[in-house]
């Protein structure tokens, strides 16, 4: 596939800690009704609402973090104990080592972390894994025929794995990670090579599996598939000669979209939409031979994302698609006639709102949203006033908030949320106008993803330093409020 766009650049300070507070107005809900220690320390006169919870070497993530029950799992790794796995609870005292999981020689550590039936699964060096959180119950499985199975998603409660079968294609496995709660759905014939990546695979709102794929019989020539709970394999669509990629898959109910590209440069990238029945993929709009659609979002039985017209003065703006040819087009032009256009990015669902980031040319790059509807399409919160930008990045939906880093002129780039259509700083991390060096998410072809990941009544987040120790792992409790001054 093309190369898409890299991450947002930010600048990388300092750590520090600081307080903050809030008005009486921003109180929120508790998390649970019992009062535990951090409870008190969260309402006391010097309220920290962002914990440091670790700091280590270097710590996977944001996109490797995964939250399994009330507990983040991440992995760090270090020059002296190798890769391990680790969890949090949100505090200090419950950010523990799990397990030792490869040497630090070990070519590839532990990768794609996957909660599947409360349980966390992960691949590391070719052997598929499962923990149930501590050190006894952290190994590799004991299902011989998915030795070397890799970890794809959560589906019908239990593991989807993709198992490679020398000579005969991959094979598609459900797993809890025992022998007896392990088994195949789909295997040769056809002899498949099925697509790993996140984006070549997704699960309809009926429960149907739609991936990509090749024939052994037929290699260079990407298919689309859809497997039913019937089990039985239909192919949707062909690309119409070797070397056109197909990816970017999103399901939008029952409907999913692709894009179809040709791996040369300048070649345009080709939006599809299938119901699910052979024959039914209609080309939508060609795109993209400055650089193809991101953000791809399913909001309001839609399509969501961020494209640039090939046709007419207009540059990156939000677009929109009901899967017909039709109803494919500019959702809003929020920076009419500039050729950047407003850029949106890191689009979010909370609700019945969608959120994301963009740039009118007056109010610089800032939290923006929409109902679905252009009347509702709305500038959230101008965070620096005027001109410049706050340029927020990595929004995550979280217990019914929206959290994002972003520098309001004052304090550096720092953890927000909103929570009833309110913006507030959470915390100032780093004192006065310094910057909490938040890490970044990167999703598909390197476009922003979330910063942010959820786990019991906390959310965390990484930040970064040039310093020893170069990564530190934070908690914000989610229903925390500090009380005012």
């Amino acid at each position: 596939m093309k190369p898409g766009f890299s991450r947002l650049p930010m600048l990388l300070l300092a750590l520090g800690l600081t307080h903050c507070g809030m008005s009486s107005g921003d109180r929120e809900e508790p998390s649970s009704g019992v009062a535990t220690e951090a409870d008190e320390a969260l309402a006391s006169v010097d309220c920290v609402p962002a914990t440091r919870v670790l700091e280590t070497t270097r710590i996977r993530g944001p996109e490797g973090m995964v939250a399994v029950g009330d507990r983040l799992f991440f992995i760090v790794v270090n020059p002296t104990t190798g890769w391990s796995l680790w969890k949090s609870d949100g505090t200090r005292a419950g950010t523990v080592r799990v397990k030792t999981i490869a040497p630090i020689t070990a070519p590839a550590g532990p990768r794609a972390l996957t909660e599947a039936g409360g349980l966390l699964f992960f691949s590391s060096n070719g052997v598929l894994w499962r923990s149930n959180g501590t050190a006894s119950g952290t190994h590799p499985v004991d299902v011989p025929q998915l030795t070397n199975a890799f970890p794809r998603r959560e589906y019908r409660g239990r593991l989807l794995v993709i198992r490679p079968v020398p000579g005969r294609g991959d094979e598609l496995w459900l797993t809890d990670g025992t022998r007896s709660g392990s088994h195949r759905i789909l295997g040769a014939p056809p002899a498949l090579a099925i697509n790993v990546f996140s984006s070549g695979i997704v699960e309809t709102e009926s429960g149907d599996l739609v991936f990509t794929a090749e024939t052994l019989a037929d290699p260079g020539t990407s298919r689309l598939f859809r497997l039913p709970r019937s089990g039985a394999l239909v192919e949707l669509f062909r690309a119409s000669a070797s070397g056109i990629g197909i990816g970017q898959l999103t399901a939008v109910g029952d409907r999913v979209f692709f894009f179809t590209d040709e791996l040369s440069p300048g070649e345009p990238s080709h939006l599809w939409s299938s119901d699910g029945t052979p024959g039914s993929a209609v080309l939508l709009r060609n795109f993209g031979l400055i650089a193809p659609p991101f953000g791809l979002t399913s909001f309001d039985g839609r399509l969501f994302f961020t494209a640039g017209a090939e046709d007419g003065p207009r540059g990156f703006e939000p677009w929109v698609s009901d899967g017909t040819p039709s109803g494919t087009h500019p959702f809003v032009d929020i920076r009419p006639g500039e050729a950047v256009g407003s850029l949106p990015t890191n689009m979010t669902v909370l609700g019945d709102q969608l959120y994301f980031v963009a740039d009118d040319g007056v109010h610089g790059r800032e939290p923006w949203v929409t109902d679905g509807t252009v009347a509702g399409t709305r500038l959230l919160i101008d965070i620096q006033p005027g001109a410049p930008s706050s340029f927020p990045y990595g929004l995550a939906a979280a217990n019914g908030k929206l959290y994002f880093a972003a520098d309001d002129g004052v304090h550096g780039t720092e953890p927000w949320k909103v929570f009833e259509d309110r913006p507030r700083l959470v915390a100032d991390i780093v004192p006065g106008s310094g910057s909490a060096p938040i890490e970044p998410g990167v999703g598909p072809f390197d476009a922003p993803a979330a910063s942010f990941v959820r786990a019991g009544g906390f959310v965390f987040f990484l930040t970064a330093s040039g310093e020893t120790p170069d990564n530190a792992l934070w908690s914000i409790k989610t229903g925390s409020y500090c009380p005012p001054r």
